[in-house]
């Protein structure tokens, strides 16, 4: 099957998905001549891990999965959500690059709905197994949501700040 598909796209093919978890609206929003919501940005405070039971658990280890929760706040630092995730981690060598993958599942539980999403990301193996360093912008599509976002899909980039904090800024197509 080489060939068939680019790495990016298999690793894609193979997540079952990403739930984009709660955001925080940071700024003016774009709306459409229809009315609907074009883009918009969150801030994510930084991630708390849920407890492993096993006390051996290394958390970028092939196979892993953790779990995490994070407030969601607005430009002003008002709550606005929340965030739950869960990422599972994968060491894949493909044509002779090692690498380390992690097939993200995202869940934004916001005030009026909530906003799904999925993707992967890819850190080649002179940048793993330390995640918290490599800061390059991931890309997730978003497969839903609910209520003021029944019916959502685009894309949602996050980028981690300096800080530990997230952004997420999502662009909505029709």
């Amino acid at each position: 099957m080489k060939g068939l598909f680019s790495r990016r796209g298999s690793i894609a093919l193979a997540a079952t998905g990403v739930l984009v978890g709660a955001l925080v609206l940071s700024g003016c929003s774009n709306v459409s001549s229809a009315g609907q919501l074009d883009s918009f940005s969150v801030i994510q405070g930084a991630p708390v891990l849920a407890d492993h039971p096993d006390p051996d658990f290394i958390p970028n280890s092939t196979g892993a999965v953790l779990f995490f929760a994070a407030d969601l706040r607005d430009s002003e630092g008002n709550a606005f959500g929340e965030l739950f995730g869960q990422v599972t981690t994968l060491d894949i060598t493909l044509d002779g690059v090692e690498e380390e993958d992690r097939l993200r599942e995202l869940v934004f539980n916001l005030n009026d709905g909530q906003l799904i999403c999925m993707g992967a990301s890819q850190y080649a193996a002179s940048r793993v197994p330390d995640f918290g360093d490599d800061n390059a912008p991931v890309t997730a599509v978003i497969v839903g949501g609910t209520e003021a976002y029944t019916g959502a899909r685009g894309t949602v980039v996050t980028e981690k700040l300096d800080d530990g904090t997230f952004t997420h800024n999502f662009i909505f197509v029709d």
